[in-house]
């Protein structure tokens, strides 16, 4: 059985890790002109601060012994909260070519 405070700690990581994926599937959907290389990005490099965040949730203790083997881990932890937050992302927050026609700063002109 799993404790209040372990349950507690599975959801931070779950929460931080989609909001890792929203804010990284938006940056790089603004920031690249590509939709296969904004997928590209999205789907190599946030695991890669995946890695960061889990060794760093591991070193405070957060979710420690939640999970019996591996794949559960990775399922719950990284795979579950990566779709969520590219899904928050697409289908919840405008294109960002919704934002070319927006008003321009009277400085920039």
């Amino acid at each position: 059985m799993v404790s209040a405070a372990t349950a507690f700690g599975v959801g931070v990581i779950v929460l931080v890790h989609t909001a890792i994926a929203a804010v990284g599937a938006r940056y790089f959907r603004i920031t690249l002109k590509t939709r296969w290389g904004s997928v590209l990005y999205t789907i190599v490099l946030t695991p890669v601060v995946y890695v960061a965040t889990t060794l760093a949730f591991g070193v405070l203790g957060f979710g420690a012994g939640a999970f019996e083997n591996a794949g559960t881990l990775i399922g719950v932890t990284w795979v579950f909260p990566f779709f969520l937050g590219w899904s928050v992302d697409i289908f919840w927050i405008p294109p960002p070519e919704a934002y070319e026609d927006s008003p321009k700063p009277a400085n920039d002109q």
